[in-house]
């Protein structure tokens, strides 16, 4: 029941955003009562809270387990870089991270669950590029300054642009090929 819970209120956080999810819908909509989901969840803050926390834990794992290996360096590089291009330009992932920035200032323990995220990734992409240090790619900067490059370029913009809904952002082509210019500008800084 509980990850039904958390399914209901993620997809609504998506599509209605946090102000407009109710606890009272989110009980019809699964045909429970209100009393059973309060009684696992006292507010929508704490939805919330454990729907980005269960959302962060879930693509950490998944980032940290790339492999980068000596033989295949540049497809594994490829792979890390697109495995943050998707998280950057996933409209389900940016609508989420926008119903958690609009709550950070009221809910000290989300902010503090979204910055340790974000340590995270960073730590892990740091992580991955000083492997492949050790087998000559990037060996004029530090580990960190092309960590920092990597998620700037590769998710920032595409989520910013992807919260604001930019129209143009949406077309395959046209992310494809954004893509393509910043792995080229990845590839130069190896």
């Amino acid at each position: 029941m509980t990850s039904r819970v958390l399914d209901a209120a993620e997809l609504s956080f998506v599509t209605r955003g946090f102000q407009d999810t109710t606890i009272e819908r989110l009980a019809q909509e699964l045909g429970v009562t209100r009393r059973s989901i309060v009684s696992r969840y006292k507010s929508k803050d704490e939805m919330l809270i454990a729907v980005a926390i269960r959302d962060m834990e879930r693509y950490s794992p998944q980032l940290f387990a790339l492999e980068v290996r000596e033989e295949h360096c540049w497809e594994d590089l490829e792979t890390l870089i697109r495995k943050l291009w998707e998280r950057g330009s996933n409209r389900k992932n940016a609508a989420l991270l926008r119903a958690y920035l609009g709550e950070v200032v009221r809910l000290p323990h989300l902010a503090e669950a979204v910055r340790a995220f974000y340590y995270d990734i960073s730590s892990i992409i740091e992580s991955k590029i000083a492997a492949m240090q050790k087998y000559g790619m990037f060996r004029g900067y530090k580990a960190s300054t092309v960590a920092a490059c990597a998620i700037s370029l590769v998710i920032s913009n595409p989520r910013i642009r992807t919260m604001l809904f930019d129209p143009q952002f949406e077309d395959p082509v046209t992310v494809e090929r954004y893509f393509t210019d910043i792995w080229t500008l990845i590839r130069a800084m190896a």
